[in-house]
Order: C-alpha cells, then sequence, then structure tokens
C-alpha cells in the first residue's frame, strides 16, 4: 500500500499513538509519506517574537494566513523545528524519517501568491508583500528514492520558490493532496482534531460516513471554518485522478489504522457501485 498522512500542526497535539500505529504499518512492508502543518507552533513562535498574526478570508470564504517577510521566517522556523521533532520521534520507533527540506532537496516548487484578496466585515481589499504559495510540483521521484534508500519521506509545509530564492508557506492539506497524485498513491489520510466532516459538531451521530464527488455541493454547504479548505484538498486529490482521501481523527487510538479500515469520512472519486473495487476494501 502507498498512502500519504496528513497531520495538524496544532500545539498541544498528542501524535504519539498516529507514529506508533504509522510504525507498525511502515514496518509491515507499506510506503507512507507524512506531510504536516504547523499553524499552531508559528503562531506561538509569533507570539513569542512580538510579531503580528493575521487571518483573513478571501471572497470565496477560505481562511488563510498572511504571511510577511516576518511571519515568513518564523513560519519556516516554525515547520523545520516540527519535522525534526517528528523525525526524532521515529527514529526512536526505528523508522528513518528525513526531513526532505524543499530548498536543499528538490521535493515541491511553488508560486508566490503576492496578494492576497480579502473581505473584512463586509469590504474587500487587497493585502500586498504576502509570501505564501501555491504548490506547482512535487518531485514523486524524490519520494520514490527516499522509499528505495528504506526510509519513511517527511515533509513541511513549505515549498521552494525560484523566483524569490525562499521557502514559502503552503497549505499542508493541499500539500498533501499534490504529494498523493504525484505518487499515485491508494489513499490520503487528513487527519483532524474532529471525527470527520460532520452536518452538526454538537451531534457526533452527523458524521457523513461515506460520499463522493457526485455529492460534493451538498459537503460544501456542511463545511465549516478549516473544514472548508481541507474539502478542497480532497477534491484536488480526487479529481486529480485518486481514488480515496479519507478525513479522520487524530485522537483515538490507531488513528490511521482507523481511518485505513474504512473509519472517518470516506471519499471516493469512483461511483457507488465501483466502490467496492477500490483499494483495502
Amino acid at each position: 500500500m502507498i498512502g500519504i498522512v496528513k497531520i495538524g500542526g496544532a500545539v498541544g497535539n498528542d501524535t504519539r499513538p498516529l507514529l506508533d500505529d504509522l510504525a507498525r504499518r511502515v514496518g509491515r512492508g507499506e510506503r507512507w509519506v507524512v506531510v504536516h502543518g504547523a499553524s499552531g507552533v508559528t503562531d506561538s513562535l509569533c507570539e513569542l517574537a512580538g510579531v503580528a498574526c493575521r487571518y483573513v478570508t478571501s471572497p470565496s470564504g477560505y481562511r488563510s494566513r498572511y504571511v510577511g517577510p516576518a511571519q515568513r521566517a518564523l513560519f519556516e522556523a516554525a515547520a523545520l523545528s516540527l519535522s525534526g521533532r517528528l523525525s526524532s520521534e521515529l527514529a526512536l520507533r526505528g523508522i528513518a524519517a528525513p526531513v526532505l527540506r524543499p530548498d536543499s532537496v528538490p521535493t515541491v516548487r511553488a508560486e508566490r501568491k503576492d496578494l492576497l484578496r480579502a473581505v473584512e466585515g463586509g469590504r474587500r481589499f487587497i493585502l500586498r508583500d504576502n509570501y505564501s504559495g501555491t504548490v506547482r510540483s512535487v518531485a514523486g521521484e524524490t519520494l520514490e528514492a527516499t522509499w528505495r534508500s528504506g526510509a519513511l519521506p517527511l515533509l513541511p509545509p513549505l515549498a521552494f520558490d525560484e523566483e524569490s530564492g525562499l521557502n514559502l508557506n503552503v497549505d499542508g492539506d493541499r500539500l498533501a493532496a499534490s504529494v498523493a497524485l504525484a505518487v499515485d498513491a491508494d489513499c490520503l489520510v487528513i487527519l483532524t482534531n474532529v471525527a470527520g466532516l460532520m452536518e452538526d459538531l454538537s451531534r457526533p451521530e452527523s458524521l457523513v460516513t461515506q460520499a463522493g464527488l457526485e455529492d460534493w455541493d451538498h459537503l460544501e454547504r456542511m463545511a465549516q471554518g478549516n473544514m472548508k479548505r481541507k474539502l478542497l484538498a480532497c477534491r484536488e486529490a480526487l479529481e486529480g485522478g485518486l481514488a480515496r482521501v479519507v478525513l479522520a481523527d487524530s485522537r483515538r487510538e490507531a488513528p490511521l489504522s482507523h481511518a485505513v479500515e474504512g473509519g472517518g469520512t470516506q471519499l471516493w472519486r469512483q461511483s457507488p457501485a465501483l466502490r467496492s473495487m477500490a483499494v483495502g476494501l
């Protein structure tokens, strides 16, 4: 099995259940790539440095971080620090997990989004001098070479911009979707701090357990806050040709196995009649 797992970067997240689960699956011969976020760690580092954090909402309703020059440097530091910690924890479990830093290892390339269009209080405006990026390419051959060496690729939410010569902040969920397509993965798992996509967050029984591209308009009406952007990443992966994406809870025991074996919200590219042919089910 080839899989991509994206984990959040919130401060205080307990990654031990995931890393234990991941180590067991890699030990059985499965190939995985880990992509992580860094939002919470970056916010903490900005606070320590006295640098303002600013989030804006686009006209289409997606929430984004404004990344000026100071914020970019702090985001990069936070992302690489978290990558290093995850790599060390995997090493303790017998898994070599090199950090594929995009400015030194040819992995992810981005196009800088210099301007951010935003809406606030009903007013539209533009923020300039932004240093976030959109993923334009992922070097699948680099990830394949890492697997052949017996290691697990570990990707921070960064991509290299050749024009500026800098690592840019990129959305971790959309990066994970691009990675999944680059290596023709069997499954993309996006772990969150909720059980999956729910119609009502106050009612666990409202969890959407199965859906496909044909259901997308309904799914988008349900998605709120950060889940809206996660759903965008899911759609990009499925429309790009991936068979399955799973939104699942990172807080439970063996969260990766739970997701792969049918837990959380299972999102499919294929029609319902063909789902039984998908890998793993």
